[in-house]
């Protein structure tokens, strides 16, 4: 059992400062590699209809928004009926942009070292001197803690990649079934469910823990399943020992998470009714000095450095 439950999502790696938006993939040498070879083997131009690529290639043209997960989930959803050729034509495509995201991430993070204001360092070296057992839920495929500029030294750390990571280059890309969807059963290979191969053990811990903290993660739709029993629990049953601890970038961010909580059929009310503390941590404004917001961050950490006995 995990006294603190870290939910890391890919706002952690932004906030560090590592490139790794799908936006920088889709700018990079490894993304026009993986088009180039498509061109070289298949003029996809010619096969928009089923190339995934081409779906995604459009995708990534927006300035505003490019998430490679929701492009394939709606690309499951729109091609229920193909032909064998286009099954191992799409096949083909997305193991290179798999294996391309893969190889921009594994160069991009080799050498990239955090900087020591940031809130991501000062959470993971608050954690290495706290006396709780952590369990961090990683949905990245890079390891925080290389990140930093000191050893690690964690004596009651447990890390569970959910979805998979770089150094054993199995990471986990895809979709996941989303309520109201039907299965596909020709594109399943794309589904995230059908990639995982080992237990976690995470929602045992998210239970169990008096302290979570998510840096990073949206909670959305595509990952929800990981959150929905806690949370469901957390604004149903009264748990003043439990602090529930959100770090995200400014105010939009916390309305986008609090109408994906809504959108699954959780309170957000019943979540500040029921838990000791339910609140929101914005970097934009802690970077910005905020006095509010950097003594909220100082509250969190106090809390993992001196809990308090039930």
């Amino acid at each position: 059992m995990a006294d603190i439950a870290l939910i890391i999502g890919n706002g952690f790696d932004v906030d560090m400062g590592l490139p790794s938006k799908y936006s920088d993939f889709a700018k990079s040498k490894e993304w026009q590699d993986a088009l180039k070879r498509t061109r070289n083997f298949v003029p996809f131009e010619e096969y928009r209809e089923s190339s995934l690529l081409w779906e995604l290639l459009q995708a990534s043209t927006d300035p505003y928004w490019f998430d490679i997960e929701e492009v394939i989930h709606q690309f499951v959803k729109n091609h229920m009926d193909n032909t064998e050729e286009a099954i191992r034509q799409i096949r083909w495509e997305f193991d290179l942009v798999r294996k391309g995201l893969q190889k921009y991430l594994q160069r991009v993070s080799k050498d990239f070292k955090a900087d020591e204001k940031k809130l991501g360092y000062q959470l993971l070296t608050h954690l290495q001197n706290s006396p709780l057992s952590v369990f961090e839920i990683i949905f990245n495929y890079t390891y925080p803690h290389d990140f930093l500029k000191i050893p690690t030294y964690y004596t009651k750390l447990h890390v569970s990649f959910v979805h998979g990571e770089l150094p054993k280059n199995n990471i986990v890309l895809g979709c996941c079934i989303k309520e109201g969807d039907v299965f596909n059963k020709q594109l399943s290979f794309m589904y995230k469910d059908n990639m995982l191969t080992r237990a976690n053990n995470s929602g045992y811990h998210l239970q169990e823990a008096k302290e979570i903290i998510v840096f990073g993660h949206s909670v959305n739709e595509m990952d929800f399943r990981y959150f929905k029993a806690v949370l469901t629990t957390l604004s149903t049953t009264p748990s003043p020992s439990k602090h529930l601890t959100i770090i995200t970038y400014d105010e939009a961010s916390e309305r986008n998470i609090k109408d994906n909580i809504l959108s699954q059929g959780v309170s957000v009310t019943g979540l500040y009714n029921n838990l000791g503390t339910f609140e929101f941590i914005y970097t934009q404004k802690y970077y910005s000095g905020d006095e509010a917001e950097i003594q909220k961050f100082n509250n969190l950490l106090s809390r993992l450095l001196y809990p308090q006995e039930p």
